[in-house]
């Protein structure tokens, strides 16, 4: 098994990470009239985003043991490829994947496969993250699963949602080239008292 880097305080160095370099941190807003119609028309401007890449931070906690791991994330339509790294790359991984299956390459550049990149994650590094959910909750959108209606804050974006046995909450947007996307998402499994933070840093986009 792959050991990342574990830290201790967690969860208190993300809440002092500021936002962010291609990010805009909006002013207080106002609601609209109707969250409901602007979350659809919001979901046609998110489903457009066919290419994008991302980098930010990802706190893991499953009661037990934290890591805080630094993340870049490439989406070229169904195809992604994840990098998880500790401090000065130390335990980097490399995901690759599509709606098909994953591959993760380790440090030491041995290779691993299974159709569920979340178990492969898990398998290999003792990491639990949600990524085939991650992949639309990242771009404000819910995934093609969701059984649940997801709750809406007054502007119309998702606020809460649940899915295959996580909770989703949207802790806050920013304007990037002229679209709101997530800048702060806190993932919980109740279940298995796993708790998944995530901070985004930075983003380029590309539309179809």
């Amino acid at each position: 098994m792959i050991h990342l880097s574990r830290v201790k305080s967690v969860f208190s160095y993300l809440l002092i990470l500021s936002c962010l370099s291609a990010c805009t941190v909006m002013p207080p807003e106002t609601p609209v009239s109707d969250p409901v119609a602007a979350w659809q028309k919001r979901q046609q401007q998110l489903d457009g985003i066919q290419y994008w890449y991302l980098t930010g931070r990802v706190a893991v906690n499953n009661g037990v043991e934290a890591w805080h791991l630094d993340m870049n994330w490439s989406q070229k339509g169904e195809a992604y490829l994840v990098e998880l790294s500790g401090p000065f790359g130390a335990g980097k991984v490399r995901l690759a994947g599509n709606d098909r299956g994953a591959l993760l390459t380790d440090a030491d550049n041995q290779q691993y496969q299974a159709e569920s990149a979340e178990r492969l994650l898990y398998e290999q590094t003792g990491v639990t993250v949600p990524v085939e959910g991650l992949r639309y909750w990242i771009v404000g959108l819910a995934s093609p699963t969701q059984k649940h209606t997801p709750q809406l804050d007054s502007q119309g974006r998702l606020a809460y949602l649940e899915n295959a046995n996580w909770t989703v909450k949207f802790r806050g947007y920013s304007q990037v080239n002229g679209l709101e996307l997530p800048r702060k998402i806190f993932i919980a499994r109740p279940d298995r008292e796993i708790d998944v933070r995530l901070v985004v840093d930075s983003w380029k986009l590309g539309v179809h």
